[in-house]
């Protein structure tokens, strides 16, 4: 019994120095497992910092492009009541022209009227405008 007994504390012992050292090795590893971790934690970290940094230069970019829209709907608002006027000014200026010619060749008309009486000259025509 002496020998089996002996036996039986090599094995024992063997496996508590199998078991001490698959406890080391998985905690290196382990150790190793939670490095990796915390490096990925970090990068993701990393990775949204630039993505809140990102998404705060779009909504920047989305805040210029708006006043942008602003300002052209504005000088188009502008131009287009400048266009107005110009052709009410237009308008007005022919109609103008339009009274304008008729008083001149209504004077004309008087003129020739005037002239008949005493035709001196010989007749002319008169091209209108």
């Amino acid at each position: 019994m002496d020998k089996s007994f002996r036996i039986v504390i090599y094995i024992v012992l063997a496996l508590t120095c199998i078991n001490a050292l698959i406890t080391f090795f998985e905690k290196s590893q382990l150790k190793q497992i939670q490095k990796n971790i915390e490096a990925s934690q970090r990068n993701i970290d990393t990775a949204l910092n630039y993505i809140n940094a990102s998404r705060a230069r779009l909504d920047s970019l989305q805040g210029d492009v708006d006043k942008f829209k602003y300002y052209i709907k504005n000088i188009q608002a502008n131009v287009s009541i400048l266009n107005t006027k110009k052709e009410i000014e237009e308008a007005k200026s022919n109609a103008k022209l339009k009274e304008t010619l008729n008083e001149l060749n209504e004077k004309v008309k008087n003129f020739k009227e005037e002239l008949k009486a005493t035709d001196s000259l010989p007749p002319f025509d008169v091209k209108p405008l």
